[in-house]
Formats: C-alpha cells, structure tokens, sequence
C-alpha cells in the first residue's frame, strides 16, 4: 500500500516537472483542500483547484526531483504521506543552476478503490515572511462553535495551542503519537521521535503572544483519521492593547483515532505566502 501511494505521487510529480500539473489534478479528491507558498488562503474544491494549476500549465520545468525519506502511514482507508523535497534545475553538462527544498504533505482517502488526495500542504523550507501581506478572512459576528467531530478536534487543538501561546509546548506533546511527525518554518527537515522532543523542548519558554485565532478551521475524516486545517494568527499587544505584531500561519494536522482518543500523528506548519530564504 505504501509503494502504491509513492508510486502515485511519483508518476504526477514527474509530469509536474515536465510542465503538466495534470497528474496531482487527476489524482486529487473532489474536496480537494491545498495550500502552497503562493496562496493567501486555501483552495477548497476539484473546480477551483483544476483552475489555479491551469495557471502554471507549461511554465514549470526543472530536471532534478528528490523525494528526501518519504513516510507513509496507512490507517485502513486513509494515509498521510510527509516527505521533504528537492526540485533542481540542471545545465546541459549536469551542473546544479538553481535548487528548491520544500517541505510536502499529502492525505490520501481511498475511495470506490482508488487512492485520492484531499489535502495537500507545501511550503518552502526555512523560509520568511514578506514585508507586506494582504489576507482576506471571513469576520465571525458572534462567537464561533465548531459541529461534531470538527469541534471535538478544536477544542483539543485550542487546549494545546492556549498552553502553547504561554511558552508551554506540553499541550501538543501530550496530543503526540510516538510515531509523530513534524515541519514547521525553521526545522531544515522533517521531525519525529527523539530530534522532535528535542526541538520540542528547546522551546520550552520560549513562545509568549497574547492573542490566538482560528481563521475557517474544516476537517476531513475517513474512518480513524481526520485531517484538520485552518490559518491562524498569532498576536502580541502593545499594553495600551493596540497590535504590535501579527503573524500568520497555515496549519495542517492530521489526528489519528486510537482507544478512543484522538492524537497528532503528522503537523505541518508554515507562514502564508512564505518566501524562500
């Protein structure tokens, strides 16, 4: 099942060097949820989707394609695939002109037989913000409550990230499987086991800002795995309460069920419309 999925992934990343964005469009899901580098806020559907890649149709070509340890985790129906990724762009003599690494996530949910994508998450290793960013959220009149499963997994998440806002990183290690993975915008690599506690731990009172929000949170589920997403913002005050900093997040985490429990089996962390170092 694993080297079915990477062998899906393979053959479309091949025609997406090759200037054809075909292949991930034919093997994505019509609820298709995906977010790059290049997008202030998700694509949410096949239509949309297929119109945004449409958009880069024969402009995209390089020669080299890395998959850097790709992981496949299977939960009967659903898997999460995490990989870090290295497209290379090649002189005629071979030399390396131009290289880009990336951090990727893909959900696949099988369905009538067939694997499919419904999240995609890419976003540039170690990479920054821009000087200026314009975001369109949707402004919520009264306060937000979350239906089934989708609020049971907020509030988990919310739990974790209010500890997590005051310094305290345990709320999300304590939602840990032992099998968890991890990117965020500075790790040179995907996390797990000991090299993820110990980032885990270094910051360890570290992190402090004032005000959390949840822009649009949605969640896909098939049998014991769900994936949540959602672009946050993290805010710290002046004391007189004006803004004095605002940064914006795109987040992907995929829960397991288990005994009962829903736990962090794969997170993914980036800035929105983050910029390569």
């Amino acid at each position: 099942m694993e080297d079915a999925i990477l062998s899906l992934e393979n053959q479309a990343m091949e025609r997406w060097r090759n200037g054809d964005p075909g292949g991930f469009v034919e093997l994505s899901a019509g609820d298709i949820t995906y977010v790059d580098p290049g997008l202030a806020s998700p694509i949410i559907g096949l239509e949309n989707y297929r119109s945004y890649m449409q958009q880069v149709q024969g402009k995209i070509h390089y020669q080299g394609s890395e998959f850097i340890q790709p992981k496949v985790v299977t939960l009967g129906d659903a898997a999460v695939l995490s990989y870090n990724y290295r497209s290379s762009e090649l002189s005629p003599d071979g030399k390396i002109l131009n290289q880009t690494p990336w951090n990727a996530t893909e959900v696949y949910f099988r369905r009538y037989g067939q694997w499919k994508i419904v999240h995609t998450h890419w976003s540039f290793i170690h990479h920054k913000l821009p000087e200026s960013l314009e975001i369109p959220i949707p402004v919520q009149m009264s306060q937000q409550e979350y239906p089934g499963l989708l609020g049971e997994i907020m509030a988990l998440e919310s739990a974790a990230m209010e500890r997590w806002r005051k310094g305290d990183p345990g709320g999300f290690i304590e939602l840990y499987t032992p099998e968890t993975t991890y990117f965020d915008t500075g790790t040179p690599q995907r996390l797990g086991g000991a090299a993820l506690r110990a980032e885990m731990a270094q910051r360890q009172g570290q992190i402090y800002y004032d005000v959390m929000e949840f822009i649009a949170p949605g969640i896909q589920v098939q049998g014991n795995m769900a994936v949540l997403f959602y672009r946050f913002f993290s805010t710290r005050l002046n004391p007189d309460g004006s803004i004095a900093s605002r940064i914006p997040w795109n987040c992907s985490e995929v829960y397991v069920r288990s005994d009962g429990q829903w736990r962090i089996l794969h997170n993914h962390w980036s800035y929105i419309k983050g910029e390569q170092v």
